[in-house]
């Protein structure tokens, strides 16, 4: 039997996602995505990280991780699939900029253990230069805010493998000023069980960010992400 969704066509879909994405409270309408032909939805996700409405842009980073993880339970390569194209897009060679790639790169393995477990070095690689001689270091700070983000909500749900990051977080400390990225740094430090009281020095300052967590949008003020 098909699903409920399966047989709707492209058009449809286009206009009923955005939509379901527009919404304060995304955890109501997050089983329906499901009910959609899984490689029809991810396009039309893909499109959607490209909304100028935030809300929008981050509740398709949701749907793409949730789409994604269920894809991978079912076809483990399909998962891997979707995981090579963002680290594509984040490629110079790929001509594109990458935008919402590692915020969904984050999301799909806080989502999928073994995706976790195969991608997580990946994702920690884009932070901050590594001591080898190849590097996939982002240099543009908006795409780096996102692989931060990526690193904390991963750390969220995986501490044990968020703890991998820990030499490029290290080495981030040295040379972010980033009031966004400082904040993110110390939300991993919380995820991850560090003492936030060793860590006086993280100031992120009195900035207050729009930042997604827990799938609502939020306005709060970096510092308070670092005090205990």
């Amino acid at each position: 039997m098909q699903s409920r969704s399966a047989s709707r066509g492209s058009r449809s879909l286009k206009k009923e996602i955005p939509v379901l994405l527009d919404r304060d409270d995304i955890q109501d309408v997050l089983p329906v995505f499901l009910e959609y032909p899984p490689k029809k939805v991810l396009g039309i996700l893909y499109s959607a990280l490209l909304s100028p409405r935030k809300l929008v842009k981050w509740h398709a980073v949701t749907a793409v991780g949730l789409v994604t993880a269920e894809l991978a339970r079912k076809e483990p390569e399909q998962g891997r699939i979707v995981m090579r194209r963002f680290m594509w897009t984040l490629n110079d060679e790929s001509g594109g900029i990458g935008w919402g790639s590692p915020e969904c790169m984050g999301e799909i393995m806080a989502r999928h253990e073994q995706l976790a477990l195969e991608f997580h070095r990946i994702l920690f690689s884009y932070m901050a230069p590594g001591s080898s001689g190849s590097d996939n270091f982002l240099e543009y700070l908006p795409l780096r805010r996102g692989a931060f983000w990526g690193t904390a909500r991963i750390a969220q749900v995986r501490p044990e493998v968020a703890r991998k990051a820990w030499t490029r977080i290290e080495s981030a400390l040295e040379h972010e000023t980033d009031p966004e990225i400082l904040a993110l740094i110390c939300l991993y430090l919380r995820c991850t069980g560090e003492d936030l009281s060793l860590w006086a020095g993280l100031t992120p300052g009195n900035k207050v960010l729009d930042l997604y967590w827990d799938q609502k949008l939020q306005s709060i003020q970096a510092a308070t992400l670092c005090r205990d």
